[in-house]
């Protein structure tokens, strides 16, 4: 039998696109101070295009737990709007902002029909660790409190959603809320390419530590600005795999990236949570990498998981 490698999975358009990424020379984060790395136009900026014209759009102010103001925006098309989603971009808790992925939230809205707040916590290195959890927890908690003022009618369906390291404070702001006595939680929690786990020790790990666009490096680069203290990596606000309350956690759609060092976490976070009792439906989108997100416009096998994204939200939501 001949043995298959990870660049099996790989369709021509994915290959073309990470032979131009390695020709143009893009460096590794390791080697770049955080700085230098937020000079560099995002993802969404570079491939996914503008964003759609909406019904609308607001700016809000979030406040955080210690009273700071958090900037958001308040994406919608469908005027009849009843869900709300409480959306954490990604970017290593050190990188990316509102702005950056309105592209992709403001097309969220569109192609879902929810309202989408999404929030800018405070990034890493100065705000480390659990200072981007905690303003997410706020956002939350704001979301729940203020949704149906926000959307002008009875909020109907809480959602909180993000994606790579957004996602793991998306689950973690949700797990935190279900606990808290006399709040309204998450009605639905969707996780894309979450972080659940600082041990870097998966197959998933190891198959693509190179060559797939995130690397096992970079990894290592986001972690050491979010949580420079190893001691603290595996407490469950950091690394939720690790949490023994997830049976407080609300029904989750979570999708996994096929070619995607944090594959294997995030399917393990996905089981954990079966195993607690969690509704949780887990899909390993095929032949994408880490990010696809970003590259929906522009490969089709990161189409076709947007779509089932904003597929199965639809109806989970109906």
């Amino acid at each position: 039998m001949t043995q298959t490698s990870p660049a099996d999975g790989l369709d021509a358009a994915t290959r073309d696109f990470l032979r131009r990424t390695r020709t143009r020379g893009r460096q590794p984060l390791s080697g770049l101070s955080v700085q230098q790395a937020r000079q560099f136009p995002s993802w969404f900026e570079l491939l996914f295009g503008p964003a759609p014209a909406l019904a609308r759009m607001r700016h809000l102010s979030v406040p955080a737990l210690d009273g700071t103001p958090l900037h958001a925006r308040l994406y919608a098309d469908d005027p009849a709007a009843d869900c709300l989603v409480v959306y954490f971009h990604g970017g290593g808790w050190v990188l990316g902002s509102v702005a950056a992925f309105e592209p992709y939230t403001a097309l969220l809205a569109q192609r879902t029909g929810t309202a989408v707040l999404s929030v800018d916590y405070r990034l890493a290195p100065e705000h480390p660790f659990p200072t981007p959890v905690d303003d997410a927890e706020a956002a939350l908690r704001f979301g729940a409190a203020e949704g149906a003022r926000l959307l002008g009618r009875p909020l109907r369906r809480l959602v909180v959603m993000g994606d790579s390291a957004g996602a793991t404070l998306a689950t973690v702001a949700a797990r935190r809320l279900a606990a808290a006595a006399g709040t309204r939680g998450a009605d639905l929690q969707v996780l894309v390419y979450p972080v659940t786990d600082a041990g870097f020790d998966t197959p998933s790990y190891r198959d693509f530590a190179e060559g797939y666009l995130l690397t096992a490096a970079d990894m290592h680069w986001f972690w050491n600005h979010y949580c420079a203290d190893p001691s603290l990596r595996m407490d469950p606000d950091a690394s939720p795999l690790h949490g023994d309350r997830l049976h407080v956690l609300p029904p989750t759609l979570l999708f996994s990236a096929e070619l995607d060092p944090l594959r294997d976490e995030g399917e393990r976070y996905a089981a954990r949570l079966r195993e607690a009792g969690v509704d949780c439906e887990m899909q390993r989108c095929p032949g994408v990498l880490h990010s696809f997100l970003a590259m929906a416009n522009t490969l089709p096998a990161a189409r076709e998981a947007f779509d089932q994204i904003c597929r199965r939200m639809r109806e989970r939501l109906a």
